[in-house]
């Protein structure tokens, strides 16, 4: 086969797949339309609220579209300090997303706060970080975090690790939870 031939080939099979790509992402932002633009159901449960504190806006945001997609309420906190004054205050957030490297108090110093408080529900932790060292991450786990999951993850894992949390949240506790 001649190298024009191949080139053509493989021009052809980049076309396809961006065409593919592009047809599916408008799919996809059609559908997400649709499902905002959906009127609740009456006698529908509320969302299970999810705590995100994350100082990073554009990961903040992901996360939020994310857990909304999945049927979360999602709050968010830019700081340790709003973070914890937010847990404090509601004690219907039973999951909560904590970034390791906050403003104000840091990701493990609320998890400990949890861990030690003596009122208010248990919140189910996963501590989302850039730390990647498996020291850090049995830091976090010892200080208090019930998973932990290195930045960037995977969507599906952290849709996943979620999922445990509530049916953790839901068999052990016995909360009657939805989302």
């Amino acid at each position: 086969m001649s190298l024009h031939i191949l080139l053509a080939f493989f021009v052809l099979i980049t076309a396809e797949t961006f065409n593919f790509f592009v047809i599916y992402r408008d799919l996809e932002d059609r559908r997400m339309s649709d499902e905002k633009t959906k009127a609740p159901e009456k006698n529908s449960p509320p969302r299970m609220k999810v705590l995100i504190a994350e100082d990073n806006k554009v990961v903040r945001k992901g996360l939020n579209n994310f857990l909304k997609k999945w049927g979360f309420d999602p709050i968010e906190a830019d700081n340790g300090d709003d973070a914890w004054k937010i847990i404090a205050e509601n004690h219907d957030i039973l999951l909560a997303i904590i970034d390791w490297n906050l403003p104000g108090i840091t990701g493990m110093q609320i998890c400990q706060r949890l861990r030690t408080r003596t009122s208010g529900p248990y919140v189910y932790t996963i501590m989302f970080s850039a730390r990647k060292s498996k020291e850090e991450q049995i830091l976090a786990l010892d200080g208090g975090a019930d998973e932990y999951l290195v930045k960037p993850c995977k969507p599906s894992e952290l849709r996943a690790r979620l999922g445990v949390g509530k049916r953790i949240l839901e068999h052990a506790f016995g909360h009657k939870l939805s989302s």
